[in-house]
């Protein structure tokens, strides 16, 4: 079976929400957008929902997938074992009432997967790194996507 990982494009105030990766070894101290890995009995919602509510102990709405297929060469899963895998990304909210202070990177991650967030603006993605390189890439097309998409620029 294709390994498939779900990432979250989420973006309030022209603020791209990234977390820093601590597990696994590998992984550790790398940007990305945050997501996981399915599981045999989820579809990427259902991943993402998984993660947003075990990691960072909120809710995440997903709304729709954008931009292609993109491929990740030696995807490492929770044992640290490399295969190849296919990144996919997904338009995500907050729920409305969910009220964050973005500033101090809210919501905070439970330090288990990853031991930081941060709201980075997507004018100035190299303000933090390193990235996971498909995850860097993809943030510069979702930023192009988001500029280029006035409904989500109200919607956020």
């Amino acid at each position: 079976m294709d390994v498939i990982v779900a990432g979250a494009a989420i973006i309030r105030d022209n603020r791209l929400f990234v977390a820093r990766r601590s597990q696994p070894a590998s992984m550790s101290g790398y940007w990305e957008l945050p997501g996981d890995q399915l599981r045999a009995d989820e579809d990427e919602r259902a991943a993402l929902q998984r993660e947003f509510t075990t990691e960072f102990g909120v809710n995440v709405n997903c709304v729709d997938r954008i931009l292609g297929d993109r491929a990740i060469l030696a995807w490492r899963d929770s044992d640290d074992v490399g295969t190849d895998a296919t990144l996919r990304i997904w338009r995500c909210q907050f729920p409305s009432e969910a009220s964050f202070d973005i500033t101090l990177g809210d919501p905070r991650p439970n330090m288990y997967v990853y031991d930081e967030s941060h709201w980075v603006d997507i004018d100035e993605l190299d303000s933090i790194g390193p990235w996971r390189d498909a995850d860097r890439l993809a943030a510069d097309e979702i930023a192009d996507y988001y500029r280029s998409d006035e409904a989500w620029q109200v919607a956020d």
